[in-house]
């Protein structure tokens, strides 16, 4: 993130675009936790030859709850983002309305009177923008470690297809379409949380 102070109706836009991409991710998690919860009925079903493809199976079922559960995080963020910039653009109107009327009442004989307004919307603009701030950059750092878990599902993609070997050709074919969904799915959602991360990567980029 750079220091300088955010855009705050582009990142508004920002957060509800990301909202958007991450509620697609909720989806393929849950598909996610259907193809393990198939692929340990099936274990069960061969028996003692797909002990270690079980074992897999709960490997898999926790990233997809941990990757919906950062996703629902995300989205909480990109909430309370979006419904701070309202807030924050609210208090620049009042700020901007209170500057104004200081300028042309400076020389009554009350002008004085206003100036605790003004100092008070002052403050409010500078602590909602900290913490917009703060949110933005929480987002990012979410989405980022999102992204580096996501690799976890090409490891066990490829220990399922490992672990296909180890039964019967009747069954290998179910423990390859278990590793390819895993595979295909976490890529989809690698795919929106890239596209989430380049959009405040290309939004830092323009405040540079």
């Amino acid at each position: 993130m750079t220091q300088k102070a955010p855009h705050i109706n582009q990142y508004h836009v920002i957060a509800a675009v990301v909202a958007a991409e991450l509620n697609h991710t909720l989806s393929y998690c849950k598909q996610i936790n259907l193809t393990a919860s198939n692929a340990q009925a099936t274990s069960a079903r061969i028996g003692n030859a797909a002990l270690g493809f079980k074992a897999l199976t709960g490997f898999i079922d926790d990233l997809a709850c941990y990757t919906m559960k950062a996703a629902t995080d995300i989205n909480a963020l990109a909430h309370q983002a979006s419904l701070l910039a309202t807030k924050k653009t609210r208090t620049s109107a009042a700020l901007k309305h209170f500057q104004l009327a200081q300028q042309k009442a400076k020389h009554a004989k009350y002008a004085t009177t206003i100036n605790a307004a003004v100092k008070t919307a002052q403050l409010n603009h500078i602590e909602q923008t900290q913490r917009f701030r703060h949110l933005i950059t929480k987002m990012e750092t979410q989405l980022v470690e999102l992204k580096r878990n996501l690799r976890t599902a090409n490891i066990l993609a490829s220990i399922c297809r490992i672990e296909a070997c180890r039964v019967d050709v009747t069954n290998q074919t179910i423990f390859n379409d278990v590793a390819n969904r895993v595979d295909n799915l976490a890529s989809l959602i690698r795919q929106r949380v890239d596209y989430a991360i380049t959009l405040f990567n290309d939004s830092d980029d323009s405040a540079n």
